[in-house]
C-alpha cells in the first residue's frame, strides 16, 4: 500500500492546520506536511465553495441595483 508523500521534502506525515491567506479575513483549513509545512490539500472545500457562491450572489445583487439606478437617470 502506497503512503502519501510530500511533494517538497518527501515526508510521510501530515497534520491539519489553519491558514489565513494574505489579504483575506477568513482562514482555510488545510492538510500540510508535518516536516516542512508544505500545504498538500485544502479541507472543507464545500464550505469554501458555498462561501464564494454567497459572495458572488452579493456582488450580482449590487450590480443589479447599479444597473437599475442608471436606467432611472
Amino acid at each position: 500500500m502506497a503512503s502519501p508523500t510530500c511533494a517538497k521534502c518527501e515526508g510521510h506525515t501530515f497534520q491539519r492546520g489553519h491558514i489565513v491567506p494574505l489579504g483575506e479575513q477568513r482562514g482555510v483549513s488545510v492538510l500540510h506536511c508535518a516536516a516542512c509545512g508544505t500545504v498538500a490539500a485544502v479541507l472543507d472545500s464545500q464550505a469554501a465553495i458555498e462561501n464564494l457562491q454567497k459572495q458572488v450572489a452579493s456582488i450580482d445583487a449590487g450590480l443589479i441595483r447599479i444597473v437599475k439606478a442608471m436606467q432611472e437617470l
